[in-house]
């Protein structure tokens, strides 16, 4: 049965925009802050610190170059992370005491701009490196510790817990709340994903639309309770079929449409006999099925519209068919 797996560093489509936007924001403050940092130490007799600093500067305007022309990443995320909480323990080793806040502010930055598992690690780690090296008597170390493991605590608990509010606001926004299949937004948002990777990869993506034959008889002779019920076993049986690859939505009604990635329209039809077969043997009733291969240039709503038509053909051969558009 094909399940939704939400890893740690997963970013969901509607977040993209806001992550980009506050690693740009910390890249660009990286650079603004650092380089007058690192001229005034200079200034002031101190050039190791600027001399750390500049590469950094260097590699941030890098990152911020290739967030503006690419877009949101998880590696340059990590990296972004990584060197501004190293270049911090390196400062904080240098000044001490006094450059304890900038490890401070580091971690909190963590947060924000990678996976709160991530976080937690390279902060743990920096604190690691910092507490030997930094300061000079043991109850200093303890206070620092004491307060940087704090500050990790409440963090990593209210990533946790925003983790969880924006999975459940996903659920909400994207799942269709009878049949537990996503609704039209979710397959918008498939459509977009797969038709990236074909552009990009020329990878096959087939597109097929179900229609519960008779349905309507049902919701007037047994109750639109019976109906619900006979959706969701449906939806069961559809979601036990499916590969880990492809993916079920509610397109409407008793519609449902299936997104097989990486298929094409030979293998889509042996996918749809099947599932044909089975409904038929499960529920003693049938199912109309059309597909559609996406070609180079076409729309998502294209595919769709040439689904909906091979769907339309296999209802009127007489339902319990499966039809498809070779184009």
């Amino acid at each position: 049965m094909q399940k939704p797996q939400h890893t740690d560093h997963q970013i969901y489509y509607r977040d993209v925009v806001f992550y980009r936007q506050v690693l740009i924001a910390v890249a660009l403050c990286g650079v603004t802050v650092a380089m007058p940092f690192a001229a005034w130490h200079f200034i002031w007799g101190n050039p190791l610190i600027t001399y750390l600093l500049l590469p950094v500067i260097a590699l941030q305007i890098v990152s911020l170059v290739l967030l503006i022309r690419h877009g949101f990443n998880h590696w340059i995320a990590l990296f972004l992370a990584s060197v501004q909480m190293g270049v911090t323990v390196i400062i904080n080793i240098q000044m001490g005491v006094l450059g304890s806040y900038w490890v401070i502010a580091s971690a909190v930055a963590n947060y924000y701009i990678v996976s709160r598992n991530r976080a937690l690690a390279i902060n743990v780690i920096a604190c690691i490196a910092v507490l030997p090296l930094a300061f000079e008597s043991s109850d200093i170390m303890f206070r620092f510790a004491m307060a940087n493991a704090m500050i990790n605590v409440f963090l990593y608990a209210y990533a946790r817990q925003l983790e969880t509010k924006n999975r459940e606001l996903e659920e909400l926004l994207t799942k269709d709340p009878l049949t537990r299949a996503g609704n039209r937004t979710a397959l918008e948002n498939a459509l977009i994903r797969v038709k990236n990777q074909h552009l990009r990869h020329n990878t096959p993506v087939t597109v097929l639309m179900l229609d519960l034959d008779h349905f309507k008889k049902i919701n007037d002779t047994e109750g639109h309770t019976a109906g619900d019920k006979v959706l969701k076993r449906l939806a069961d049986l559809l979601r036990a079929r499916l590969r880990a690859t492809d993916s079920l939505f509610r397109y409407g009604g008793e519609e449902f449409v299936i997104v097989a990635d990486n298929t094409t329209l030979d293998q889509a039809a042996y996918l749809a006999e099947d599932i044909r077969r089975r409904v038929e043997k499960a529920n003693e009733l049938t199912v109309s099925i059309g597909l559609a291969e996406l070609q180079s240039g076409e729309s998502t709503e294209d595919v769709v519209s040439r689904a909906d038509q091979a769907l339309y053909k296999a209802k009127q051969m007489g339902r319990n068919w499966v039809c498809f558009d070779p184009v």
